[in-house]
């Protein structure tokens, strides 16, 4: 379980690191099971997850794989998302009564080629469901720092709201201001060792810069839904398909399963 003083940093900052989560052996379950899934990807008769792409379209060449839902592909995957000390924590975070899944979501860079992954707010990017009050454990798979690409934070961004119009409109990564409207622009690079959980707020500005070292940079972010979130039918997201419920109705369903409830 997390301090007071933890969750007053991280309602204050937007992030936190929640330290070791996994051990060796089961991290080495994780990175066997994610070469599995990739080696499966379009077998038939194998469970797949959602989504399989390289984000970096613009430049195939430095890949920054995603993979969406590698839980239904994966029992070890499966059995994370309701890891006690995740859950537990992210349910202090939020101030959560249940969690529920909104999807998992791999993040590799492969050593040397990795790409950038620009600045962004995942909220804005889910527009199907609201409020924005989402909150994400992020898993290192590999010992992720300045090297082989970090995640960097704008420190507070998160109570600022969503301008993520204005995020697309840099020039660039190294593009962020030091000002935005009232506020510093306060960049935080986030360094987190393999087994080690990072949590970040949803509205969170973060981004993370191109692995060009000789090591992998493995991550899967868990994004969670508290029993607060509702389905939003004018959006569209890769998840869409999958939604049960009608428009404003609280999100449930098969593929958004309940993995912790207050006792």
């Amino acid at each position: 379980m997390l301090s007071e003083e933890q969750v007053d940093t991280f309602h204050r900052e937007g992030y936190l690191n929640g330290g070791a989560a996994l051990d060796d052996d089961e991290v080495d379950v994780l990175r066997d099971e994610l070469d599995r899934v990739i080696a499966d990807q379009d077998r038939e008769g194998v469970p797949q997850p959602v989504r399989l792409i390289n984000m970096n379209r613009s430049k195939p060449e430095e890949p920054v794989w995603q993979v969406v839902n590698i839980w239904e592909a994966s029992e070890p995957y499966r059995d994370l998302l309701s890891h006690q000390k995740i859950t537990e924590e992210i349910a202090q975070l939020t101030r959560a009564s249940r969690l529920r899944i909104w999807h998992d979501q791999i993040q590799y860079k492969p050593a040397r080629t990795g790409g950038v992954n620009m600045w962004h707010q995942d909220a804005p990017l889910w527009p199907i469901i609201e409020p924005m009050t989402e909150v994400s454990a992020w898993v290192a798979m590999d010992d992720v720092d300045v090297e082989n690409g970090c995640m960097s934070m704008v420190s507070g961004s998160h109570q600022w709201g969503n301008h993520i119009e204005f995020i697309k409109g840099l020039d660039g990564y190294d593009g962020m201001p030091d000002r935005f409207e009232d506020h510093d622009v306060e960049i935080v690079t986030r360094p987190v060792r393999k087994g080690e959980v990072h949590y970040h707020h949803a509205l969170t500005w973060h981004g993370s810069h191109a692995n060009k070292s000789e090591r992998p940079r493995r991550a899967i972010a868990i994004h969670y839904m508290t029993e607060e979130s509702r389905f939003v039918a004018s959006g569209n997201h890769v998840m869409k398909p999958f939604v049960e419920v009608g428009d404003g109705e609280l999100m449930r369903g098969e593929h958004f399963p309940l993995v912790w409830e207050q006792e």
